[in-house]
């Protein structure tokens, strides 16, 4: 998947994200609220436009504080599966990155997190790197994205 291509369907889900939670305006251009954007990301109306165009995406932190605070995931608000679809219970992957996100995540174990919440969360990444189609490269970035972010929960 290209950045543009990326940052795009970002800005769609975000957008969508945005109205769901009851921040729309009728004034806006985008039929959204920015100053609710500006409010949940800290960051200013100039960079919050930016993400409703799909010209930026936010730093992994802010990333998940938006997503926390418009009640969605993360990877759901970056990579996006449809709300609707049911996530299989069989996956594909190669051994590669499995054992890549074995191998990353080792030290969340030795933090102060729930075991079964790492365990939970691990499984649910599985899921959506089996999903997104792209090169093993982007996919280990992702991967790694994935994993810096729950890095910082308590």
């Amino acid at each position: 998947m290209e950045k543009i291509e990326l940052s795009q369907k970002f800005a769609t889900r975000l957008h969508d994200s945005l109205i769901a939670a009851g921040h729309s305006s009728s004034r806006s251009a985008t039929g959204v609220n920015i100053d609710a954007l500006v409010n949940l990301s800290g960051h200013s109306a100039q960079i919050c436009r930016k993400y409703l165009r799909g010209q930026a995406i936010p730093e992994p932190l802010k990333l998940a504080e938006i997503s926390a605070k418009l009640n969605v995931s993360p990877g759901w608000l970056l990579f996006g599966d449809s709300p609707l679809e049911k996530k299989s219970e069989n996956v594909s992957l190669s051994k590669d990155l499995l054992h890549y996100i074995f191998i990353s995540s080792a030290e969340l174990y030795n933090s102060n997190h729930d075991k079964m919440d790492i365990a939970d969360f691990l499984i649910e990444l599985v899921q959506d790197i089996s999903q997104i189609d792209a090169n093993e490269e982007q996919l280990k970035k992702i991967i790694d994205l994935s994993l810096s972010s729950i890095r910082h929960f308590k």
